[in-house]
């Protein structure tokens, strides 16, 4: 059954409305995992758990949960529409990915760590769903045995050399090790050529949420400019007060002293504020372009095979 054709039947309609509160029932219970988790989880190897991770409140759930739920009930309701009427087993194995792929992306932009533990989950999960593809002789994720094993080693080749790009570009890891085992699980879901299109989507998420981001920092920093400008003091003001703080301050070097603390107080916001940016978590976009083959994977070949009759 397609999927707007279940929409217009009283059981797709029933579970839109089932998925809505379903969505932000599987956001809460993900940043309730990441608050509860071990804190070696959270951690990269041999690195020692933060005072953080260790006591307090890890993540909040508003106002980014109730983003995350809105986000996740969309994904629950595009997952059952694609796998709908006599696809139960599916969708109940997809939705158990995408609250997967949930907690892998709150705890990459947290602390950017992926893991383990989720990784090996996911791949579980994509190893289920393979082996009821295959036992049901349905072939909607893989068509050949081999498309699995292929999908693995491709989407781990494909970080590994990412990897292997930025070490010689940037003298530095241009993609962690947590990124290239998550594509590694992912694969044996999506298979060849999916691992590919997921791939592609990946990039084109991250390049988009990385302009955003960019014009964001732009806008935000042209406005906080601006407010300086106009919260200014007058130009008399500011020599009164610069004239009665040489006549208070009688030692010099106290003043230099202050100046310098002034100029390195600059400087590590500076540097801060460069490596915030610098730094580009990938695990997100990974696990959104895994759940966007599963919800359009029909539509991401149709658009494939129209492209190729191109040439």
């Amino acid at each position: 059954m397609q999927p707007f054709s279940y929409l217009n039947t009283p059981a797709g309609l029933m579970w839109v409305i089932v998925c809505i509160p379903l969505g932000v029932l599987m956001t809460a219970l993900a940043y309730w995992i990441i608050n509860h988790v071990p804190a070696k989880w959270l951690c990269d190897y041999n690195e020692t758990p933060s005072e953080e991770l260790l006591t307090g409140k890890r993540v909040k759930f508003l106002p980014t949960g109730a983003v995350a739920s809105v986000i996740a009930a969309l994904c629950l309701v595009l997952c059952r529409l694609q796998f709908n009427k006599g696809y139960d087993i599916y969708f109940c194995l997809l939705a158990v990915i995408v609250f997967d792929c949930l907690l892998i992306a709150v705890a990459d932009i947290k602390y950017q760590i992926i893991p383990d533990q989720f990784t090996i989950a996911l791949g579980v999960l994509a190893l289920a769903v393979t082996i009821y593809d295959f036992a049901r002789g349905y072939h909607i994720f893989h068509t050949q045995w081999w498309s699995p094993i292929a999908g693995a080693f491709i989407g781990g080749a494909v970080m590994l050399l990412v990897d292997f790009i930025g070490m010689l570009l940037y003298k530095r890891d241009g993609m962690g090790f947590g990124d290239v085992k998550l594509f590694f699980a992912a694969g044996i879901l999506t298979g060849f050529p999916g691992t590919i299109y997921t791939f592609l989507i990946s990039i084109l998420a991250a390049a988009v949420c990385f302009v955003v981001i960019i014009l964001i920092s732009k806008l935000t920093a042209g406005s906080s400019e601006n407010q300086e400008e106009n919260t200014g003091l007058p130009e008399e003001k500011q020599d009164g007060e610069e004239s009665s703080l040489k006549e208070s301050t009688t030692d010099g070097s106290e003043k230099s002293d202050l100046l310098a603390d002034e100029a390195a107080a600059e400087e590590q916001t500076e540097e801060k504020s460069v490596g915030l940016g610098s730094y580009l978590a990938f695990g997100p976009y990974i696990a959104a372009a895994v759940i966007a083959y599963i919800a359009f994977f029909d539509s991401i070949y149709y658009l494939v095979g129209l492209y190729l009759n191109l040439f």
